[in-house]
């Protein structure tokens, strides 16, 4: 797999500039920080994506249609029940996660208030067939890597912008940072995955029609974030973003990304 072999690229030119930058005590330390940024690529992204999106989880009798949807989806494709979340965000996207055998769902909560139960299940199908083809892992591993170095790059402006004491420096700075690294974060997601992935996923959906017609449904309803036609808008919606609180920089930076409803829903 490319990611894997991306990953590899990454984690060796990290441990070279630990042995080239750094000495003694730090040297150790990095090599720590570096094996635990390995596990949780390779075990742990579903953890780490839920909190980056800042999931929920969701009870039963809060979300009755939700459960009941992703119960029965998951039987007829012959997968685990699933763990559901939602989380609140500013586009309606829906995520599947998995990592050590468990599945996660994870649905804007707008998403969940304005579908039916048989658009609900639709878009489980859609989600946990994703799964059956294994095609989750691959996206998980590239989603966990962009967001990350996007949240240690803004972490990292952050403190240099608190010395400074000025509020326009600093969001002059992540201005700033967040344009020279997008490109690099876009560039990274298409040679990891790129729009063939996501012609896989609507081939793989092509094969059950009544459920692709159901989920076309739920496309008159949503707001994606392909909606938003001209460059400058979706630049300035990335750069607003910066004068908010972390957690909204994050979900942003997500919903963002490419998604296979992008490529689904196109006319």
């Amino acid at each position: 797999m490319r990611i894997n072999f991306l990953i590899l690229i990454f984690v060796s030119l990290m441990v070279l500039a630990s042995l080239l930058w750094l000495e003694g005590f730090w040297v150790g330390l990095s090599f720590v920080i570096i094996g635990f940024l390995l596990v949780i690529t390779m075990f742990y992204t579903d953890a780490a994506l839920l909190f980056f999106l800042g999931a929920r989880g969701i009870k039963r009798a809060d979300e009755a249609k939700f459960h009941l949807a992703s119960a029965q989806e998951a039987y007829k494709l012959a997968l685990p029940v699933p763990r559901l979340y939602f989380y609140n965000g500013s586009f309606d996207r829906a995520f599947v996660f998995e990592a050590r055998g468990d599945i996660s769902l994870v649905l804007s909560k707008d998403l969940l208030d304005n579908c039916t139960s048989e658009e609900i299940a639709a878009i489980c199908f859609s989600l946990l067939l994703q799964v059956k083809k294994n095609l989750v892992k691959k996206r998980n591993k590239t989603i966990f890597i962009m967001t990350f170095i996007a949240w240690i790059s803004n972490g990292l402006i952050e403190m240099i912008g608190q010395l400074l004491k000025i509020k326009y420096v600093r969001l002059s700075l992540n201005w700033l940072s967040n344009f020279l690294l997008k490109p690099w974060l876009d560039f990274f997601y298409k040679i990891s995955l790129g729009e063939r992935y996501f012609l896989q996923i609507k081939k793989a959906l092509m094969d059950y029609p009544i459920e692709a017609e159901m989920l076309k449904q739920v496309a008159g309803k949503i707001n994606r974030p392909d909606e938003i036609d001209s460059f400058s808008s979706r630049k300035l919606l990335e750069y607003s973003a910066i004068g908010k609180n972390r957690h909204f920089q994050r979900i942003i930076n997500i919903e963002l990304l490419p998604h296979e409803w992008d490529y689904i829903f196109k006319p």
